[in-house]
């Protein structure tokens, strides 16, 4: 049965993609498996303050993130010299994977909005690869307090009761 939507994704294994990060390393999703959980975000644009503030406070809250036995990928819609800046602007501990095509954004249907407003996403993927959560929106509002809810969300699954 064929899935029309990201939504409809949840509780399906997450589409695998191998990208370049701003530290010159390979990631793949598929990387962790078996592993660790993930926490993906798709930053709108380089000049989203929300999406800055959210990443920033992904950065902040590593630490915690890993200590939960999940890692943090962050995906950029350009390539590697904007995406370093963009990483040394805000100092992160984790790197920027860049997506210069976007063809990870439309791999997870993240196409634009009327041509115009860049969808965005976040997503878990639990260690089995499975998507866990989402939220998808063209609005970058929701991401001023999405840090925290994701990091909430990630200890639910380590104590075996996610909210879905």
């Amino acid at each position: 049965m064929p899935l029309d939507t990201i939504e409809a994704k949840i509780g399906s294994l997450a589409p695998d993609f191998k990208l370049l990060a701003t530290n010159g390393q390979e990631i793949s999703l598929t990387d962790f498996r078996g592993k660790k959980n993930v926490v993906m975000f798709f930053i709108r644009e380089t000049t989203c303050p929300q999406c800055r503030t959210h990443v920033a406070h992904l950065g902040q809250l590593y630490n915690q993130f890993r200590d939960a036995g999940t890692e943090v990928i962050v995906i950029l819609g350009e390539g590697m010299e904007k995406a370093k800046q963009y990483a040394d602007g805000i100092n992160l501990p984790f790197p920027i994977l860049c997506d210069p095509d976007r063809a990870i954004y439309h791999l997870y249907e993240l196409e634009k909005y009327f041509l115009l407003f860049q969808r965005t996403a976040s997503l878990v993927v639990d260690t089995h690869g499975i998507v866990r959560y989402l939220k998808r929106t063209t609005v970058p509002n929701v991401w001023l307090q999405e840090s925290r809810e994701l990091l909430g969300f990630i200890l639910s699954l380590e104590h075996g009761q996610p909210v879905v």
